[in-house]
């Protein structure tokens, strides 16, 4: 997955989970969105992860 901008991707997924939530759409439609919820949970998942150990590599930077 390419670099992602954070803040639309929280809000495709709250997109997505009212979407779910509601229960409005095929079963097919369904599967598809928590697929597309998953992989964006994870880009997210790994985009907090890369800022946290930039922080933390400034955090040492700066206490050197």
């Amino acid at each position: 997955m390419e670099k992602i901008n954070y803040e639309k991707s929280l809000t495709r997924l709250e997109e997505i989970t009212a979407i779910l939530e509601k229960g409005e759409v095929s079963l097919d439609e369904m599967i598809k969105l928590y697929s597309e919820g998953t992989q964006i949970a994870s880009a997210c998942t790994k985009a907090l992860s890369e800022a946290q150990a930039k922080i933390t590599t400034l955090s040492q930077d700066n206490n050197d």
